[in-house]
């Protein structure tokens, strides 16, 4: 069976999209579908489709009367996100555990991604940090394909853009090390196989990331208490 192409709106939305996650459009940014379409050489109709599916995604705001907007995100939304996050990343690991997923192949797979993701925050240049952060993305993804269920999987890539997006203007004070132990933590935990220390070893580095995105971005209005 041939694979189907991307349409345009499709290739315009992971445009887009890729650009909101690594922060080359800011939060705030408008999005003027005539520029978009100018600077892609494509109509209009895909760019406006693709910045619909973006605000799907929670990842851009709009109105019929105003340009649509990078969204630009406060403490309560932060918290919601990473509940979110918790919920599903949280169900997909004890499902792994269920059915036999979390194997050593699988562990290894795991271990792999944390590996190039320390490897990468190491060197304290922003393009190659911009690469870490991609890797914490890849390293979460993972964790939700041993549940083994693609539509929670899909779920879960929404939400987790959204927080990625929060890291774009926070990568600064992003405290890598502390998201390294954290993540050797839940590595050890898959390695002991018990779902419970695995489950608990997971909500305690969502919290901690949680608190501290909010404790260290000041474009977060209000820190803890925004709403």
């Amino acid at each position: 069976m041939p694979l189907k192409r991307a349409t345009l709106a499709e290739q315009a939305y992971e445009e887009l999209r890729a650009r909101i996650v690594s922060g080359a459009l800011p939060p705030g940014h408008r999005l003027l579908a005539d520029e978009l379409a100018a600077e892609m050489a494509i109509s209009q109709t895909p760019v406006k489709e693709a910045i619909a599916l973006l605000e799907r995604d929670g990842l851009v705001q709009g109105s019929a009367r105003r340009a649509s907007i990078v969204r630009r995100f406060h403490g309560g939304d932060v918290r919601q996100i990473y509940e979110a996050r918790t919920l599903l990343e949280a169900h997909a690991l004890r499902r792994g555990c269920e059915t036999g997923a979390i194997t050593p192949a699988a562990i290894a797979c795991v271990e792999e991604i944390f590996a190039r993701q320390v490897e990468h925050a190491s060197r304290h240049q922003p393009m190659v940090f911009a690469e870490a952060v991609k890797l914490d993305r890849e390293f979460h993804e993972t964790l939700v394909a041993l549940g083994g269920n693609p539509v929670v999987a899909d779920w879960h890539r929404g939400v987790l853009a959204q927080s990625m997006t929060i890291l774009t203007y926070s990568m600064e004070n992003f405290d890598a090390r502390r998201a390294h132990v954290e993540h050797e933590a839940i590595i050890v935990a898959l390695r002991g196989g018990d779902a419970d220390a695995i489950e608990a070893s997971l909500r305690a580095h969502l919290e901690a990331a949680c608190d501290a995105v909010i404790d260290r971005t000041p474009a977060l209005a209000g820190g803890r208490d925004a709403a």
